[in-house]
């Protein structure tokens, strides 16, 4: 975790106390809730270990959202920024240490440290960019291209969760992205990959 914050604010040893005197230091187990929809999500958690999705039940069916990695950041921040309920669920895909922090200590260390404000103010950005660079993939990037990006970029999901998780992130059924896969497979290479 110090690593991360020195790479975002180069914190000096007494913030970086600060910070770590206020986390909480969580375990979930594979397939364990970590979060339900409904409650505003007024906590913040950075995975030190493990995977975490975040995904919304509609007409009872299950829409997955995002997926935090070890070393990520993880929080609703729709609902932490406006406190309002929270749509979506978190769930522990295999087993993941993780450390919280309530919205109360995170504007505490705001208001005494001003370097935790250029933290906030770059998470925000992260998880705007984020939302942007996926929306800009459903608008323009056809399944394969999609699927090639997430491999590139997170090619430790196609080894750790089961497929149909994989497919509902990517916005298809599972039976469209055995195709897909099997013709990466197939052609492995594309050059255009970003």
């Amino acid at each position: 975790m110090r690593d991360v914050l020195q790479r975002l604010a180069a914190f000096t040893p007494e913030e970086l106390r600060a910070i770590e005197s206020l986390a909480t230091r969580r375990t979930a187990h594979e397939k364990q809730q970590v979060m339900i929809a409904g409650p505003p999500f007024t906590r913040l958690w950075f995975v030190a270990a493990g995977l975490l999705r975040a995904y919304r039940i509609i007409d009872g069916e299950d829409f997955t959202y995002f997926f935090f990695t070890a070393q990520d950041f993880a929080v609703d921040y729709q609902s932490f920024l406006t406190e309002q309920a929270s749509s979506l669920y978190f769930e522990a895909l295999v087993e993941t240490e993780y450390y919280e922090w309530s919205k109360a200590d995170i504007l505490r260390l705001y208001d005494q440290h001003p370097r935790f404000e250029r933290l906030g103010r770059l998470m925000a950005e992260r998880a705007y960019l984020s939302a942007a660079e996926r929306l800009m993939q459903h608008q323009t990037d056809d399944l394969e291209m999609r699927y090639r990006k997430l491999l590139a970029k997170n090619p430790q999901l196609f080894l750790s969760i089961p497929q149909y998780h994989i497919a509902s992130y990517l916005g298809v059924k599972p039976q469209s992205l055995s195709r897909i896969r099997a013709r990466v497979a197939h052609y492995p290479g594309r050059a255009d990959i970003k």
